[in-house]
This record gives C-alpha cells, sequence and structure tokens, in this order.
C-alpha cells in the first residue's frame, strides 16, 4: 500500500442534469448541516496519509467554496491546493496535476465531489490494490439487464455478471496517471474517466467492490436520495 497520496477533488461540474433551469454548482447544495462537497473533503482532511487535495473548481464560484470552506474549519486548511477548472472534466484533472506542489506522492486519487459516501475503507483497499496494479477502480455489479444499443435498436445484450457500474474515487500511480493524461492530451482524445485514459495505454486496471451507497448527485432525484440517507443516518463512514 502507498503511504501517502494525493486526491483530485472535482467540483467544477456544471449542473445540466440536475436543473436545466438552473446552473447552481450540486456540490454547494446543502445536505443536511454541510454543503455536499464537505463530505469528501473533510474525509481527506483526516486522513494522514492524503498529503495535497487539489479542490477543482470553476473560477467564478471559486471565492463560494472558499468562504464555505473557511466557515466549515475556522481557516483555510493547509491541504488546499485551489486549481481553475477546464472545460471538460479531463482538462480539469490536467490542470490539477499541473499544480501539484513539490515531490509527488507516489499514488494520486481522483475523486468527484458530488459522490459525498465514500469511506475510510474504500481508500485503503484502492491502495493496497495499486501492489499488483497502476491503476484500480471501485465498481459495483449491475442488477438491471444491460443492453448495447445503436440508434435506439438493441445491437448486443451483455453479461450481466462482466458488467461493472464504475465510481470514484479511483487510484493511480501517479507517473502512469500523468503518462495516460499527456498523451491523451497529445492525441486529442477524451475519455469519459481517468481509468479509461489508463486503459488505452494497455496498462492493467484492477476493480475492486465499490459502494452501493457511493452514489453521484447527478439529478434532483439522486439529491432528494442522499438526504434522505444522511436523515436516516443510513451511510457508513
Amino acid at each position: 500500500m502507498s503511504e501517502y497520496y494525493d486526491v483530485i477533488l472535482l467540483a467544477a461540474g456544471s449542473a445540466t442534469r440536475f436543473n436545466h433551469q438552473s446552473d447552481r454548482n450540486k456540490v454547494l447544495m446543502p445536505l443536511k448541516d454541510r454543503p455536499v462537497f464537505d463530505y469528501s473533503l473533510s474525509m481527506f482532511l483526516s486522513d494522514p496519509k492524503c498529503r495535497n487535495i487539489l479542490f477543482v473548481t470553476r473560477e467564478t464560484e471559486r471565492p463560494l467554496f472558499e468562504e464555505k470552506t473557511k466557515d466549515i474549519y475556522k481557516e483555510m486548511p493547509s491541504k488546499i491546493i485551489w486549481v481553475t477548472g477546464g472545460k471538460e472534466r479531463q482538462d480539469s484533472v490536467s490542470c490539477a496535476l499541473s499544480d501539484i506542489r513539490g515531490d509527488k506522492s507516489p499514488a494520486i486519487l481522483v475523486h468527484d465531489a458530488a459522490r459525498p459516501f465514500i469511506t475510510r475503507d474504500l481508500i485503503c483497499r484502492l491502495l493496497a490494490g495499486l501492489s499488483e496494479s497502476p491503476a484500480v477502480i471501485p465498481g459495483i455489479m449491475a442488477k438491471d439487464s444491460m443492453k448495447l444499443v445503436k440508434a435506439a435498436v438493441v445491437d448486443q445484450s451483455l453479461q450481466r455478471s462482466a458488467v461493472r457500474h464504475i465510481q470514484t474515487p479511483q487510484v493511480f500511480r501517479t507517473e502512469c496517471l500523468l503518462e495516460a493524461v499527456t498523451r491523451a492530451e497529445e492525441e486529442q482524445f477524451y475519455g469519459n474517466e481517468e481509468g479509461e485514459l489508463v486503459e488505452r495505454l494497455g496498462y492493467q486496471v484492477s476493480v475492486v467492490e465499490g459502494l452501493e451507497q457511493n452514489l453521484k448527485i447527478t439529478t434532483a432525484m439522486d439529491y432528494t436520495f442522499a438526504r434522505f440517507m444522511v436523515e436516516q443516518q443510513q451511510v457508513d463512514r
């Protein structure tokens, strides 16, 4: 297991799927007594193995994130490095990698701030996997039947046991992720997530069991469900 790691905490996404009438960032929404983003931020701040938190936001929202963070912690935590996000998710990751201070940690995590319910155990299992693979990602089994669809017509039925819903955080050997992001930029390739960038270079990407509770708040329904989980204390930490 890597002794130390850095984390890229992505909070620069748009809210187009959350509410088409508003561009309010969903991770700034309240979840009980604190904003969504703080659930994962606090996890990394309290972990002595986490050296740097590269907190990626939109430039226009930076003051609001800083204000809320100071309100919670009374002063700005020294681990946080503020990064201005790019146009796409991959651009934001690239910006964060460029802003790491000092010597890079041997491992780096990439996490969506819109996934508030990560656990210390999941982080430990991901880091432990780096002893065998340069990239480790969490996934949960599909419950529904899965179809590959082209032009609204079923092209192929997928074997459910072989399909996983992929989550974050995803963890990488730092040099491996740097190589994958750099190559993608050079070839103008955009992937859905960072594991895909590493995979396309031929590196092994291992999958560990993710968490049912590790939902991503993407829609208004997701937010309603997340509020219910917190209020009913149905969340492990």
